[in-house]
């Protein structure tokens, strides 16, 4: 009898050493007190499945469970996955929709930097059997058995950074009876003990695993994934810092792809930016309405028009261009819409290119105008931060337009003769000169035109300038003294 109950006693200890084993929510922080900036941001997508002998919703479960874990671990910033971002967006909607009081910006997400994708390649269903030793019986439950590969996955690149594969057992349940009373377990419940325990340990190695490749991800600097709000002022533009503060003019009109869209979000945006940092600024708009000669889109294409209308409305700086907005597709319920805006930043004083570049983004909203001018108007907080950036980092300066004492000494003047012209020849070869000087007299008489020009530089230059651009029109005669002769072809 003491023998029977010794035996007894060791069954149940067994048992119960069999299932005392550390389980996930255990599981310690393994980065703590990592600031967000130095966390990577990444995402979990949801387990894929080849093996065909696993239970329904196998995947979606060990996707919960890792994101969860990394989530707990303290090393990553995780974001929610793009299949569970329906809650999210139908908030997002009922935000924007005008039902909410104080509606937020739509659209502002943070972007992964690494995607976790998970594939499940082996399952093995625990299963019970009965034995019996002597005048005992022993019940044993084979142990479950899931094998899966975790990849990481650069989500700008589509590199793989790091693969693995897992192949994990759960814990063996085991049970002893006495005599002739067979102890049977339950298959049901005690296997899925055994699957339980195989899913935590596989889960527990899998975020031990992508903890450890944290620093060999390469993302520059991980960072709380918004966008930079840059600022510029006098404290950091030398140019803010002169005597005299450039006037800007900016000419950058947009359409919604098959339409033209009011009140340019870009061109508004880059104005403001400019305002904001203390330059001067004129309306471009105003002044056309006001000039009905000077048309408005013509001098977003054409550069000779748009320094011709910086000038004459006194702008030391024109920045020129065109935008547009799409359709991209829907997002759960909402509309995204992509958009470029592309400029030029030139000197109206002699038409030199100061800095040129385009760019993209993009945007959601419930109405798709709407969301295709925040995308304007993100695109054009990015250029006008180029053109800043450039403008103050470069040393430029600009003479007071009738500012006789600096401007005069800083320009050289000449006396063009041009014989066998007419006034189309000659006011084409004004506008020209404009874009590289200031033309002070101009006339025509008898078919000889007269131009008084102010530059700087050479005579050769403004020379070479006219042959270049007006070779075709002009032949140059006669090159010295401060006068250039020209014979109209």
């Amino acid at each position: 009898m003491k023998k029977n109950y010794l035996l007894l006693f060791l069954s149940l200890f067994f048992y119960g050493y069999a299932n005392a084993q550390m389980k996930l929510v255990d599981m310690k922080p393994t980065c703590e007190g990592l600031s967000l900036n130095q966390k990577v941001r990444l995402s979990v997508s949801s387990f894929d499945v080849s093996t065909l002998s696993n239970p329904g919703h196998f995947g979606d479960e060990l996707a919960q469970m890792l994101t969860n874990a990394l989530q707990n671990s303290g090393c990553f910033s995780v974001l929610l996955s793009l299949k569970d971002m329906k809650g999210v967006e139908g908030e997002n909607f009922v935000n924007l929709s005008g039902a909410v009081a104080a509606p937020t910006e739509s659209g502002q997400y943070k972007g992964t930097q690494v995607t976790v994708i998970g594939k499940v390649i082996e399952y093995r269903d625990p299963e019970s059997a009965n034995a019996p030793v002597g005048n005992f019986s022993v019940a044993v439950a084979n142990n479950a058995h899931i094998g899966f590969i975790i990849q990481l996955i650069n989500t700008n690149t589509r590199e793989i950074i790091d693969s693995k594969q897992f192949s994990v057992d759960g814990k063996k349940i085991i049970g002893l009876g006495v005599f002739t009373k067979r102890l049977k377990l339950d298959s049901k419940s005690d296997g899925h003990k055994s699957f339980q325990d195989a899913e935590d340990k596989g889960i527990m190695q899998a975020v031990q695993y992508i903890a450890s490749r944290k620093d060999q991800m390469p993302m520059p600097g991980a960072n709380s994934g918004t966008l930079e709000v840059k600022s510029f002022s006098s404290a950091n533009c030398g140019v803010l810092r002169s005597g005299y503060i450039p006037k800007v003019m900016v000419i950058i009109p947009e359409f919604h792809i098959t339409q033209i869209l009011p009140d340019p979000a870009g061109e508004t945006e880059v104005v403001r930016k400019f305002i904001d940092a203390g330059f001067r600024v004129v309306d471009p708009a105003l002044y056309a309405a006001l000039q009905k000669t000077m048309q408005f889109d013509e001098a977003a294409k054409d550069p000779m028009k748009a320094i011709a209308l910086g000038k004459k409305f006194g702008a030391d700086i024109v920045i020129y261009g065109e935008a547009f907005s799409e359709r991209a597709g829907t997002i759960g319920t909402q509309i995204s819409c992509r958009a470029r805006v592309e400029a030029k930043s030139v000197r109206t004083d002699d038409a030199t290119i100061i800095a040129t570049n385009g760019f993209e983004a993009g945007a959601v909203d419930n109405g798709e105008f709407v969301a295709g001018k925040a995308a304007l108007r993100k695109a054009g907080t990015m250029v006008a931060d180029y053109m800043l950036t450039q403008f103050c980092s470069k040393d430029l300066s600009f003479a007071k337009s009738g500012s006789s004492a600096v401007g005069r000494s800083l320009l050289n003047s000449v006396e063009i003769t041009v014989s066998n012209t007419d006034y189309a020849k000659l006011k084409l070869l004004a506008d020209n000169l404009a874009m590289k000087g200031k033309v002070i007299e101009r006339g025509l008489s008898d078919g000889t035109g007269n131009i008084k020009f102010q530059y700087k530089g050479s005579i050769d230059d403004i020379a070479d300038y006219i042959s270049g651009k007006l070779g075709t029109k002009f032949s140059i005669k006669d090159v010295g003294d401060g006068k250039i002769a020209l014979v109209g072809k």
